[in-house]
């Protein structure tokens, strides 16, 4: 920024020294594009900012794709073991389903047998029934034949401990089908448990899935801003941009202002008697009576009531407190404020607004309505 108001206050000097011979006999030669280079310079720089912001894009968008890409082979390999858990789950009910089919089928035969033994007892007691039914009558018979009792007590110890065997073998078949049916309910609560097992680890794994894939898409939205950071700044550089424009314009307008309000350099050297020493640059001179005339000036306090008016509008009603405290702070007044000054109000002022464009805004404002100062540096 520096090289640019140099190159302005050259062109500035130059304007002044049209009506000189000796400053035109000493800058006629000196080549007159150095504010076009300056601005080809600036032009180059801002080509290069935007292919490298151009460049950025593209690389968050590839990331963006690869990403995009990664998440969809991983999600196609969760619906792959999805797949497999499922079909092991289909072909584990199956197995479940075909035992519980042949413990149904046994059980069934079991209780057919258990009813054909509850047959046989029916029958058993129904004969029981008939030779109690008929110990009257051998009671009535006993007197008849001895013998004939005696075959009949036998016959009923044989019958006795016939159903006696057939209730102990009742009993046990009992208890070896209560031992299969409590190993058959052993088995079904293990394929409950590695059916629950299963279940939890398959949700174990589907949450950390879900969790990546929340992880993926929060560092996707943080791209996302981060583009639109990029943007933003791009947008802020482009009016800093035009502002720049916008005060190289006002600055020819203040320098064609300054040279018609100002004391002519011949003029300037008679009365002082002081020649023109070259400096850093041939285009810089040292002309102390209009150094010491600017000093002198001061700027109106109509100035100072736009100035409070426009601040006003940017940073709210106590603009004007914080005009007279900063003039203040120079050792000066609002009457009588020096226009050598103004750039360091400017500067202190500037610092009040937080505003970046409302900033430059305000500095571009200042440079059109103040006039008449060495350097400003917006």
């Amino acid at each position: 920024m520096s090289k640019v108001y140099e190159s302005l206050k050259e062109v500035v000097k130059l304007k002044r020294s049209k009506n000189d011979p000796v400053a035109l006999a000493e800058v006629k030669h000196t080549p007159g594009a150095i504010l076009d280079e300056e601005i080809n310079e600036l032009e180059q720089k801002i080509s290069g900012l935007k292919a490298a912001v151009k460049h950025r894009e593209e690389e968050i968008r590839k990331e963006t794709q690869h990403a995009i890409e990664t998440l969809s082979e991983d999600f196609a390999r969760l619906e792959t073991k999805l797949k497999d858990v499922e079909g092991t789950a289909r072909r584990k009910e199956s197995v479940t389903q075909k035992n519980e089919e042949k413990l149904t089928t046994e059980n069934h035969a079991l209780q057919n047998e258990l009813n054909t033994a509850k047959v046989t007892l029916n029958n058993r007691d129904n004969e029981i029934k008939d030779l109690k039914s008929n110990v009257d009558v051998l009671m009535k018979q006993l007197t008849e034949s001895e013998n004939a009792i005696k075959q009949a007590q036998a016959e009923a110890a044989t019958e006795a401990n016939r159903t006696g065997q057939l209730t102990d073998s009742f009993n046990t078949k009992i208890a070896a089908l209560e031992a299969q049916l409590s190993d058959v309910k052993e088995i079904v609560r293990g394929k409950e448990s590695a059916i629950a097992a299963l279940e939890q680890k398959l949700s174990t794994e589907t949450q950390a899935f879900e969790n990546e894939l929340r992880n993926k898409e929060e560092l996707l939205a943080k791209r996302d801003k981060e583009i639109n950071a990029l943007k933003s700044k791009l947008e802020v550089l482009t009016g800093k941009i035009q502002g720049m424009s916008s005060f190289l314009k006002q600055a020819e307008t203040l320098a064609a202002v300054e040279g018609q309000n100002s004391v002519t350099p011949g003029a300037s050297e008679t009365e002082s008697g002081v020649t023109e020493k070259p400096a850093d640059s041939p285009f810089r001179f040292k002309v102390p009576y209009a150094q010491t005339a600017m000093a002198q000036q001061t700027v109106p306090s109509s100035f100072f009531d736009l100035m409070s008016q426009e601040l006003t509008r940017i940073i709210g009603p106590k603009a004007p407190a914080f005009v007279r405290e900063h003039v203040a702070a120079l050792g000066a007044s609002i009457e009588k404020f020096p226009k050598s000054r103004l750039a360091e109000l400017l500067e202190i002022l500037s610092q009040d607004i937080v505003n970046e464009p409302q900033r430059t805004s305000f500095r571009t404002w200042f440079v059109k309505h103040a006039g008449g100062w060495k350097k400003l540096d917006v």
